[in-house]
């Protein structure tokens, strides 16, 4: 009797509720814990409320018993984005393991801007952990179009279905649609027109083909080490490259274009400084960003005197 008590008990005790944590607490968890690192800045209010863009922010993807989590950040400069992104990553496992109880199963960090600031000093304790790579971000599906014009196109068909339907059952006049384009195809016979016709299609399938199996844009370059597990876009690495081909002795003005093979910086320099000093200063600057951000790309340096300022 005893025994059969307490298991009573204990199902009453089971099925007096349950607990559900919703994606938006999860988001704010992973957030508060990524701005506990100082080299974390932080965008919100006016228009970047309006576009969603705001930083820090945690999009969430919440499974039966996992969690995953793309996380977008914002970095001062000059700092170490490889420290700052793996502080940020184990901080927010942590915190997310510890207050949800659930297993994390990912945590992508994404370095979506640079903020230059000269009063700061980078320095790392971290001890290296053990870290998942994540998938890089690429870019929407190039089928995407045709998915949405077929999309159309089978709504269309549900709409001739449906007037169809109503005119047989004498709800609706009118012509049927179909009964009339069958006529129509059934007395055509083969015409010049329909070579064009043909060339057409074969091209359009191939072109479908080509969309379907065509491998998707990577939008990020990875950082760091040949298993990345921190992107940044190729305007943040030209950002932090201009800034520092700008902070050297010499240099007026710094801007940097960064495609796939090259990171091209283009510098206006003081016309009382050497040119060669310039260039050596200005790649010794770029050096530690390189390290981590070149990606393989080929470095160039391009050089052009400052116009002289004229004083009224």
């Amino acid at each position: 009797m005893t025994q059969a008590g307490s298991d009573d008990v204990d199902n009453g005790r089971e099925m007096r509720g349950s607990v559900e944590i919703k994606d938006r607490a999860i988001s704010r968890t992973a957030i508060a814990a990524t701005l506990k690192d100082p080299r974390v800045t932080r965008t919100t209010g006016g228009f970047s409320r309006l576009t969603g863009r705001e930083l820090p922010r945690a999009d969430v993807t919440l499974g039966e018993d996992t969690i995953a989590v793309n996380l977008y950040i914002g970095v001062t400069w000059p700092s170490q984005i490889t420290e700052v992104t793996e502080s940020v990553h184990a901080t927010v496992e942590a915190a997310l393991a510890t207050m949800t109880g659930l297993h994390v199963h990912r945590v992508n960090v994404l370095v979506s801007d640079t903020t230059l600031d000269t009063g700061f000093s980078s320095t790392s304790n971290t001890e290296e952990s053990q870290i998942i790579p994540p998938r890089p971000p690429t870019a929407g599906p190039a089928a995407m179009p045709v998915a949405l014009l077929f999309g159309f196109a089978l709504l269309g068909v549900a709409f001739v279905a449906g007037r169809e339907f109503l005119i047989a059952h004498g709800h609706l006049g009118g012509s049927p649609w179909i009964a009339d384009a069958v006529s129509w195809i059934a007395r055509l016979h083969w015409q010049s027109w329909m070579i064009a016709a043909a060339i057409g299609a074969a091209v359009l399938g191939l072109l479908l083909l080509f969309m379907g199996v065509k491998p998707r844009t990577k939008t990020h370059s990875g950082l760091g080490a040949s298993v990345p597990t921190v992107w940044a876009t190729p305007t943040d690495i030209a950002r932090l490259c201009s800034a520092a081909a700008q902070s050297t002795h010499g240099v007026v003005d710094a801007h940097t274009v960064v495609t796939r093979r090259k990171i091209e910086v283009r510098i206006e320099r003081d016309r009382a400084v050497d040119a060669e000093h310039v260039d050596a200063t200005v790649r010794e600057a770029l050096a530690p960003t390189l390290s981590v951000a070149a990606g393989g790309r080929r470095l160039t340096v391009k050089q052009s005197v400052a116009a002289p300022t004229r004083v009224s």
